[in-house]
């Protein structure tokens, strides 16, 4: 769904982009920035997905997509080797 289609029904059902931001906390450009998805906020598009009776792969497909991280890496510091000589250490 487009942005412009996304703040119509928000208006239809009285509700602008500042009193949502004012609802979440958030300031008026996060909220317009997800709208237009420019950012992701999770708890900005579901807040807006809720209101609007919809899901957020309806407003923003493909745009919410979790997937599992797997383990965690070492960030920062050396990346170990692993030991393939065959003997203890």
């Amino acid at each position: 769904m487009d942005a412009i289609h996304i703040i119509y029904l928000l208006r239809c059902l009285g509700k602008s982009q500042t009193a949502l931001a004012r609802e979440l906390d958030v300031s008026t450009g996060v909220v317009n920035n997800v709208i237009h998805d420019r950012i992701t906020s999770h708890a900005v598009a579901i807040y807006i997905a809720e209101l609007l009776d919809s899901t957020l792969d309806e407003l923003w497909p493909g745009r919410y997509v979790f997937k599992p991280r797997g383990r965690a890496s070492h960030r920062g510091g050396a990346r170990r080797k692993p030991n393939t000589d065959g003997g203890a250490s």
